[in-house]
């Protein structure tokens, strides 16, 4: 796209922003319980043309290159982002409900399910590279530090020739397996021809060896240029990605390497631009800023007279935490252009806040309650934040690689609602552990396992619990984003502790950690998350308590199944065949997990089958064996976890509505039944 085509783009995103800022005060009006559909609907309009309106500014500030612009453009990309998150937020409480059903919003709108993947800005991996290695490189150090020591005893010594030696003899044995496999194979397939051979089958004449060989040729060669002409008429259609790779001056490799030279110039006019802010805001302050100076003592002594005719006092001077002097002239406010004169207006505006500051009479600001820190020595340079080497940390940090998700930015997690905690419920297998490892991916975040089973004999005593909570709590704040994570979560807050898990103590950090929770302020990236499948032997007060938010993850429908098989299968290198159904496949999975489905294909195309696929093709029937082998979720499993989800706050609130709904439905017909 060229800068003209950016600049059609920016005009119609304004212009949306406009009409959706008008249909804001819609939403505050309280609405009564017949127009709560309505209501829903217009919010679910409103989050579908933001999340529209985020993709269209995340674009623009990846490649618009005037300076100026770019940050009015992040901010109203951050503040898009946040108010996607509130409207989020908004649906949760409208429905009563974490999931949503957008299907009729999206039909109305004229959009596809592509539109509801909520965009990843990219300025979050491209800003945040060096941070990233740089904390790489601390947790690194720090990893290094907490591997142990291995005596020299452990293991006995080898010369070099007698280690050769040895593993020549492990390469010979190996090597020796296989051949005996492959020799095995070889012998059952010369057995079995040469009892065809001896049965007499297949005798032809050579007339007749030949026309089969020609059928059998000529099917070949039908079925493959009939395949060729299925994929050119599917990709004619756009229901499949042009075979051919596009050549070095291809559409696409212009286009990245357009928005890879935008970049470049970025960078340039950045760097241009902070040079003109520097030279701007030092000659400011060397030729007006004596004539500002004075301007100023003027406008405030004529403000104290003022205020002293009007009260018969004078008034306090403005404390410098509150803007000091600025407050006095709050009613000018800096206009937003985009030259240079907009520059000297900004800068002026610097100036004379530094000035009021230097005016300021000196107060000493009063002091804050600070939390009780329990390590304010022992952890040494990671008390605070100038530290560049911490110290080893009570629980295992892994570092994520890219920054990828809306909580990852610091302005959007400042503004958006502050949820502290968050529980994911669901069958064994349902991938709660990835989603939870996939936050930190997308967030860049570091990973701290709090896990009743990761806990044992670390920091024990009384009083250790409380440290443990504290030194991971105050590490994840230093190593900001972070993501805590609590295995077996029904573990912490168990009714009745089983005797076999009486030594782990799995409840010594119960009461801490709701503690440490309630620190957590809206500018702490830090966030707990939890995953159980066994909620019911947990006391409902306490987990509901601590996690503020509770995620049902039901078992996956047939179209997640049948993308988990195709997705899972193509993983392994093997590409679709007319011999495997992947359709069947996701039917008879109907009640398997992910991990089932996972295991299941890893069974299968094991190396030596993936070695065999040129001469024997893979078989849908191949799977069953080993599906059937696992364990489903069960209808009784399912439904224990729904009756303990509609115990929750949130569900019950839901439950009420439902049935206040279906009262309201039966109270409706019989009316209609009296009335005919």
């Amino acid at each position: 796209m060229s800068e003209a085509a950016y600049q059609r783009l920016w005009d119609s995103s304004h212009l949306i922003l406009e009409e959706l800022l008008d249909q804001e005060p819609l939403l505050g009006e309280a609405v009564s319980e017949r127009e709560r559909q309505s209501f829903q609907y217009r919010l679910s309009s409103l989050y579908l043309y933001y999340l529209g309106l985020l993709r269209r500014f995340d674009t623009l500030y990846d490649q618009m290159v005037q300076p100026q612009k770019r940050r009015l453009l992040r901010r109203l990309l951050d503040s898009v982002a946040c108010r996607v998150l509130e409207l989020k937020d908004d649906l949760v409480r409208a429905d009563l409900c974490e999931t949503h059903c957008l299907d009729q919003v999206l039909q109305d709108l004229k959009l596809t399910p592509a539109d509801l993947e909520v965009p990843i800005p990219k300025y979050f991996e491209l800003e945040r590279s060096s941070t990233l290695k740089e904390r790489e490189h601390v947790l690194t150090e720090l990893l290094s530090r907490l591997k142990p020591e291995i005596s020299e005893g452990s293991f006995p010594i080898l010369s070099r020739t007698e280690a050769i030696m040895l593993l020549q003899k492990a390469e010979r044995a190996r090597q020796g397996r296989l051949r005996a496999i492959f020799m095995r194979e070889i012998r059952k397939e010369e057995e079995r021809d040469r009892k065809i051979w001896e049965e007499g089958r297949f005798k032809f004449s050579q007339d007749e060896a030949a026309i089969t060989i020609q059928k059998v040729w000529k099917g070949y060669l039908q079925r493959k240029r009939t395949q060729q002409d299925r994929r050119t008429e599917m990709e004619f259609i756009g229901m499949l990605p042009s075979a051919s790779p596009a050549g070095p001056v291809g559409t696409r490799s212009q286009a990245s390497l357009g928005a890879d030279v935008r970049r470049l110039r970025q960078a340039e006019k950045e760097e241009e631009f902070q040079l003109a802010v520097v030279k701007t805001r030092d000659h400011l302050r060397e030729v007006e800023g004596p004539d500002t100076k004075e301007k100023m003592k003027e406008q405030i002594r004529q403000w104290f007279i003022e205020c002293h005719a009007l009260t018969g006092r004078f008034p306090d001077y403005p404390d410098e935490s509150l803007g000091g002097s600025s407050l006095i002239f709050a009613d000018k406010t800096p206009e937003q252009s985009f030259d240079s004169e907009t520059l000297k207006m900004e800068e002026r505006k610097e100036v004379e806040q530094e000035i009021r500051i230097q005016k300021k009479a000196g107060k000493k600001p009063g002091k804050k309650k600070k939390e009780k820190d329990l390590t304010p020595d022992s952890l040494g340079p990671m008390a605070s934040p100038d530290s560049t080497s911490p110290p080893p940390a009570p629980c295992r940090p892994l570092a994520a690689p890219t920054p990828s998700s809306l909580s990852g930015s610091p302005d959007i997690h400042a503004m958006a609602p502050l949820i502290r905690s968050i529980l994911l419920v669901g069958p064994s297998g349902m991938g709660k552990k990835m989603l939870v490892k996939a936050v930190c991916t997308e967030t860049g975040a570091n990973f701290f396992d709090l896990s009743p089973e990761n806990l044992q004999g670390k920091y024990p005593g009384k009083t250790g619990g409380q440290m443990l909570v504290h030194v991971v709590f105050k590490v994840a704040r230093y190593l900001q984003p972070s993501v805590i994570w609590i295995g077996n979560a029904e573990k912490t807050f168990y009714k009745r502790v089983p005797k076999e898990e009486e030594e782990m103590d799995p409840k010594r950090i119960k009461k801490d950690l709701t503690k440490a929770l309630r620190l957590l302020s809206p500018g702490d990236r830090v966030i707990l998350i939890g995953t159980t499948d066994r909620p019911q032997v947990a006391e409902m007060k306490g987990l509901c308590r601590t996690y503020e938010r509770i995620l049902l993850l039901p078992r996956p429908d047939y179209a997640s199944r049948y993308v988990l098989w195709r997705h899972m299968i193509e993983a392994q290198g093997v590409q679709g065949t007319q011999h495997l159904d992947i359709s069947a496949l996701a039917k008879v999975s109907d009640g398997y997990t992910a991990g089932c489905i996972l295991q299941a294909i890893q069974a299968v195309l094991t190396e030596r089958r993936l070695l065999q696929l040129s001469k024997r093709p893979l078989l849908t029937s191949e799977f069953l064996g080993p599906l059937a082998k696992l364990d489903p979720v069960y209808r009784e499993e399912e439904e224990s976890l729904k009756d303990w989800y509609f115990k929750t706050p949130l569900g019950k609130k839901r439950m009420k509505l439902l049935k206040d709904q279906d009262a309201a439905e039966e109270a409706k017909l019989a009316k209609e039944k009296k009335k005919k």
